[in-house]
Order: structure tokens, then C-alpha cells, then sequence
């Protein structure tokens, strides 16, 4: 059965961009554009990982990850950020790893995968 992922990014390029990789790889992608609608989904359906924006309108991404952490505690969820100045803050609310924007496709994969594997292991 393959990875159940949820993208949040509020650039549609980039929601597009990882959308299309992901599901290239094997996994099964919804995408969300900002942090209330990525809570909206987290509370239907079970992800396997959720990347994570953290500049975003309505509810960013440290408010999101604090709400999602209540409803799904035990999902992993990916930051993927170019403004590392809250990525501490992104931690102390509950996300599993903090990665630089930009970053290649590759490696984001790599790291998904390593989230994946030790999750089942």
C-alpha cells in the first residue's frame, strides 16, 4: 500500500511540483494551501507524513503543526522552509524535522523515506 502523504504550501508551484514527484514515486499526494485546510484534512483522513510550509496565510505552519499534533499526534511532519528563524519554534510545537528551502526533489524524497522507514521500524 503506498505512503499516504499531505503537502502544505501555500505556492501552488511548489504544492504542483512535489504533488507530481511524489506521486511519480509511489505515493498517494493531497495538497493543502495553508494550515487551516491541512488540519481540515488531517481530521478525515490518516496521513502517513505531512511536509509542511511555515509562511502561510489563514494558519501558518507552527500553528497548524500545534493543531494537527492534537488531532493526528504521531503523524511525522516535514518542515520545509526558506525562513529558519522559526524553525525552533516549529520544533518545540511538535515538528519531526526542519529542512532548508530550496532543497532538491531527491533529497526531500530521501528524507521522507528515512521518516517512513524508521516509523515502521
Amino acid at each position: 500500500m503506498p505512503a499516504h502523504m499531505l503537502v502544505v504550501d501555500d505556492e501552488e508551484n511548489i504544492r504542483t511540483a512535489l504533488q507530481r514527484w511524489f506521486e511519480a514515486s509511489g505515493f498517494t499526494v493531497d495538497v493543502a494551501p495553508d494550515g487551516a485546510e491541512a488540519l481540515e484534512k488531517c481530521m478525515r483522513a490518516e496521513y502517513d507524513v505531512v511536509t509542511m510550509d511555515l509562511e502561510m496565510p489563514r494558519m501558518d505552519g507552527v500553528e497548524a503543526i500545534a493543531a494537527i499534533r492534537n488531532v493526528c499526534p504521531g503523524v511525522p511532519i516535514l518542515v520545509l522552509t526558506g525562513f529558519l528563524g522559526r524553525a525552533n519554534e516549529a520544533i518545540r510545537h511538535g515538528a519531526t524535522k526542519i529542512l532548508a528551502k530550496p532543497l532538491s526533489l531527491r533529497k526531500l524524497e530521501e528524507e521522507v523515506r528515512a521518516i517512513l522507514a524508521a516509523k515502521v521500524s
